[in-house]
């Protein structure tokens, strides 16, 4: 055993000490580990040790061998910790974000064109914010809305939504609904929808 050995060890111990404390404490995806610490410690105590030596430190070739014993047990430790990392469960933060957001039914208006198409607009209410689902009987979308008041070629005013980038009209005047087309203007008679018939519909209409 002579100085030059030990010196290679040291670069090497140095080397994979820096990529493992860089990786495990400046990496958000990696989760904290008290042995990861414990041997990141136990590693620099042994750098800095070793740092502050030189040849005349040693008592004999004894010591010399202990210290790269030593070493190289946390070579071949550090080499191995990597894949004792355990990496944060990023699906496990997207359900929370997702749990985040409750929304409460409002209100809801159907009707169909008696061909199979279906239009439906469901109203939602959250912390976040006002939410809507659309069907516009071949696309849908569900987001945050927006409402302005239009009016059709021949003077109907109606409320337009958008959701997504998908757009329907509806008229209520408090005693009747209507859903309007606007792809080709066609008014619809609609009705009001409870919270259980907009959850069918929806569950419904995802099916397909």
């Amino acid at each position: 055993m002579d100085m030059e050995t030990l010196q290679q060890n040291f670069a090497t111990l140095s080397d994979l000490y820096q990529t493992v404390e860089d990786l495990y404490m400046h990496n958000d995806g990696i989760a904290q580990d008290d042995d990861v610490e414990d041997l990141l410690e136990s590693t620099k105590e042994v750098i800095d040790e070793m740092g502050d030596l030189d040849e005349n430190d040693f008592d004999g070739e004894d010591d010399m061998i202990q210290l790269n014993d030593n070493m190289v047990t946390l070579i071949e430790a550090l080499g191995g910790i990597v894949d004792r990392m355990t990496i944060v469960d990023d699906e496990e933060d997207d359900d929370e974000d997702d749990d985040d957001v409750e929304m409460s039914y409002v209100d809801g208006l159907y009707a169909a064109d008696g061909n199979g198409r279906d239009f439906v607009i469901l109203f939602y209410e959250s912390d976040e914010g006002d939410y809507a689902y659309v069907h516009d009987g071949t696309e849908e979308a569900i987001d945050q809305y927006t409402v302005e008041n239009a009016e059709l070629d021949d003077g109907t005013e109606y409320i337009e939504i958008t959701v997504g980038g998908l757009s329907l009209g509806y008229v209520d005047d408090g005693d009747d609904v209507f859903i309007i087309d606007l792809s080709d203007g066609t008014i619809y008679a609609a009705s009001h929808l409870t919270e259980d018939e907009a959850e069918s519909f929806y569950s419904i209409l995802n099916d397909d």
